[in-house]
């Protein structure tokens, strides 16, 4: 068979090894430094990001702290008021001044409005009550 004839054999694997030994020199000497240098500088943009996004969420988390305190202390406030505020407007369990209550929560409505920014409002969920109309 000529295929497996020893000079023929010889001469291709002769010139196999040449080859491959060529263009793995060219890929170790050339190719595989600048790989490596963009997979370092990929690894470095990624610890580099990592640590700002870290830094913003430490520096939001204070802010979302403090102004979780803030809304605490103004919701206490606010509470102690309306306690106050509507404890001297019911005086009797059964004769309950729904017209000067109505007065005094528009009043408060339209100041709100006034003078409170559009995010915190939608921020405010309010449920009505249902009125249960009988026949």
């Amino acid at each position: 068979m000529p295929q497996l004839d020893r000079i023929i054999v010889f001469s291709q694997i002769f010139w196999l090894f040449v080859i491959f030994s060529i263009f793995y020199a060219v890929l170790t000497h050339y190719f595989l430094p600048k790989f490596l240098k963009s997979l370092k500088i990929r690894k470095q943009v990624i610890d580099s990001n990592t640590k700002e996004v870290l830094a913003k969420t430490e520096k939001t988390l204070i802010k979302q702290s403090s102004l979780k305190k803030i809304l605490i202390k103004d919701l206490e406030i606010t509470s102690n008021l309306l306690t106050r505020y509507f404890g001297q407007l019911i005086k009797d369990k059964k004769k309950i001044d729904t017209l000067l209550i109505d007065q005094k929560i528009g009043f408060v409505i339209l100041n709100t409005v006034k003078f409170c920014d559009l995010k915190l409002l939608n921020s405010i969920f309010v449920y009505p009550k249902s009125l249960k109309f009988r026949n």
